[in-house]
C-alpha cells in the first residue's frame, strides 16, 4: 500500500520508535491491520478513545505511556501545538461514484446550481462528480476553505455557507448522515447526500424540521431554567474556560445558578443524575444535536 510506505518514511524521518494511534470510528474495523502493518518496524498502542477530529489530540496521554511520537489518523492538521511529533495520514478512499450518481441522478432533475461538499475521506471523488454533472448541464461549484475544495468539518461549513446564495441545493458525497445534517442545519438550501455506502441519494429536509424544532423548543427554556450546566471539555481544540466564566457570571447576573462541568467525551450517562434544568454546549459545536436533541428524542 503507497500510503502505508509514506507513511512510515515520515514515521523514520521523525525517529519514531514508539507510536499512540489515534483514529476514527469508521476506521475500526481497519485499524488492527493497519497496526500489524506498522509493528513490522515500530513498537504501536491503540488509543480505544473515540478520536472525533484533529482538535482531539491526546499527546500527554501518549507520553505518559511512553510513546515519542502520534499517529493521527482519518484527519488532516489542524495545527494545533504538541508536546510530541504528530503525523496525519489523511486515510482518503479510492471510490468512483459514478455508477451510484448514474443510477440517482433522476433526484437531481429540479436543480441547476449544485455545490458539492464532503468530508475528508471522500474528497477524491469531488473531481469526477463535478465532471458528470456538468455533462449532464448542470453549474456545479466547490469553495475551498480548508485544504480541498468542498470539504467540510463538522465543526466548520465554510465551504457550503460560501456558496449559499450561488447554488440551488448542496450534494454531499461520502457516506453517513453527520457531515450533511451538520450543513443542513446551518444553510437555507436543500442538502442532498450521494450516499457510497447505502448507494443512494435522498434528501435531508424532514430529519433538518425536526431537529430544528426541537432545538427551538429547547433553546425557549432558557428562561425558565434555575440551574444551568455549562459543559466544557479539556481536549486540546475544544478548551474554552475563559468563555465559560465569562458566561457563569452573566447568568449569575440574571439570578441563575450555573456549573461549569469539564469532560473528557461528553454522554448521556455521564449528565444523567446531575439537577440541572438546562445544558449549555461549549464544546464541539456539533454536540447539540448529537447528544442533547438525541435525548429529547428519546
Amino acid at each position: 500500500m503507497k500510503e502505508m510506505e509514506e507513511v512510515k518514511r515520515r514515521l523514520r524521518r521523525i525517529k519514531a520508535k514508539k507510536i499512540f494511534i489515534q483514529f476514527p470510528e469508521g476506521l475500526k474495523q481497519k485499524i488492527q491491520k493497519i497496526v500489524k502493518n506498522l509493528e513490522e518496524e515500530f513498537d504501536c498502542i491503540i488509543c480505544c478513545e473515540p478520536t472525533y477530529g484533529a482538535c482531539d489530540l491526546r499527546d500527554e496521554e501518549a507520553r505518559r505511556l511512553g510513546c515519542d511520537a502520534i499517529l493521527h489518523i482519518g484527519h488532516s492538521s489542524l495545527g494545533l501545538k504538541s508536546k510530541l511529533p504528530v503525523i496525519y495520514w489523511e486515510y482518503l478512499y479510492e471510490i468512483d461514484p459514478i455508477p451510484v450518481l448514474r443510477k440517482e441522478i433522476r433526484k437531481l432533475k429540479n436543480f441547476k446550481k449544485i455545490g458539492l461538499i464532503t468530508s475528508l475521506q471522500f474528497v477524491k471523488t469531488l473531481e469526477r462528480v463535478k465532471r458528470f454533472l456538468e455533462d449532464e448541464g448542470k453549474e456545479v461549484y466547490m469553495k475551498k476553505s480548508l485544504k480541498y475544495p468542498g470539504q467540510v468539518l463538522g465543526c466548520d461549513i465554510r465551504a457550503a455557507k460560501d456558496l449559499e446564495n450561488k447554488v440551488d441545493c448542496f450534494l454531499y458525497v461520502g457516506a453517513g448522515k453527520f457531515h450533511p445534517i451538520g450543513v443542513a442545519l446551518r444553510v437555507k438550501k436543500p442538502v442532498l447526500c450521494l450516499d457510497l455506502e447505502k448507494k443512494s441519494i435522498y434528501d435531508l429536509e424532514k430529519e433538518k424540521k425536526r431537529l430544528l424544532k426541537l432545538k427551538a423548543w429547547y433553546e425557549s427554556k432558557l428562561e425558565e431554567a434555575k440551574r444551568i450546566g455549562i459543559i466544557i471539555s479539556w481536549k486540546k481544540g475544544q478548551n474554552r474556560i475563559n468563555e465559560a466564566r465569562k458566561l457563569k457570571k452573566n447568568l449569575e447576573r440574571k439570578g441563575k445558578e450555573v456549573y461549569i462541568l469539564a469532560f473528557d467525551r461528553v454522554t448521556l450517562d455521564k449528565l444523567s443524575g446531575l439537577k440541572i434544568d438546562y445544558w449549555i454546549n461549549l464544546t464541539c459545536p456539533r454536540l447539540e444535536e448529537d447528544l442533547i436533541l438525541s435525548k429529547l428524542c428519546e
